[in-house]
């Protein structure tokens, strides 16, 4: 079987799921219009402090978002036993693990198609087309760390608790780098050697998870 058809398989079936109950999506979205009232309410920021509390608050939000999406990522699947009839197949497992990356960076990035507006409004920080593409670099890597990570963490009883402790270390460098390009463009400045490392963070982490997919999912 082809990889990009397999990849392309698993993430459909996981976006037409989404579809059909529409779970996910709807309450991550109210989580964050609830999380960014809070932060409006907790700072009571300005319009001269929005440039500095903002992009704080942007990635903050999107470190939780991106927790409750991966904790579920596999645990329906080791609960009705779907993975292990999809790991029977010929498919490889980089492209499964390939697939539950794209499908969870789709959901991540209507997300953020949801934050970046809302901290606007909240918050009155100004939208920048850099910080789009800053915050859609990030959730490239952070979905393959998390969907490795969310693999490993359905093998356990804990993996509500294992998977914030295995993925946010990793995901920190993401936060530093990404609001400091984010702080940057509310400047009118383009950090373009923080972009280009976001790039090369995003190939080394999709290239670790493709190489470890096989050991986590036999496990």
């Amino acid at each position: 079987m082809r990889w990009p058809t397999v990849t392309w398989a698993v993430a459909w079936r996981e976006i037409r799921g989404e579809l059909r109950g529409r779970e996910l999506v709807p309450s991550l979205g109210q989580f964050i219009v609830l999380a960014l009232v809070i932060a409006n309410f907790a700072f009571a920021p300005d319009l001269s402090r929005a440039r500095d509390l903002g992009p704080g608050v942007l990635w903050m939000v999107l470190v939780f978002v991106g927790l409750v999406a991966f904790s579920r990522a596999f645990a329906g699947e080791r609960e009705r036993g779907s993975l292990e009839a999809m790991l029977l197949t010929p498919a490889s497992h980089s492209a499964i693990l390939a697939g539950k990356t794209l499908a969870s960076a789709l959901v991540l990035t209507v997300c953020e198609l949801v934050l970046l507006p809302a901290l606007a409004v909240f918050l009155g920080a100004p939208l920048t087309p850099i910080a789009f593409l800053t915050v859609f670099l990030a959730i490239i890597g952070m979905s393959a760390l998390g969907a490795l990570f969310a693999a490993l963490a359905s093998q356990t009883r804990a993996r509500e608790l294992l998977l914030p402790v295995l993925a946010l270390p990793l995901w920190i460098p993401f936060v530093v780098m990404g609001s400091g390009i984010v702080r940057a463009s509310l400047d009118g400045v383009f950090e373009l050697q923080g972009t280009v490392a976001l790039c090369y963070m995003d190939i080394l982490f999709l290239l670790v998870a493709a190489v470890a997919a096989k050991f986590v999912l036999d496990d």
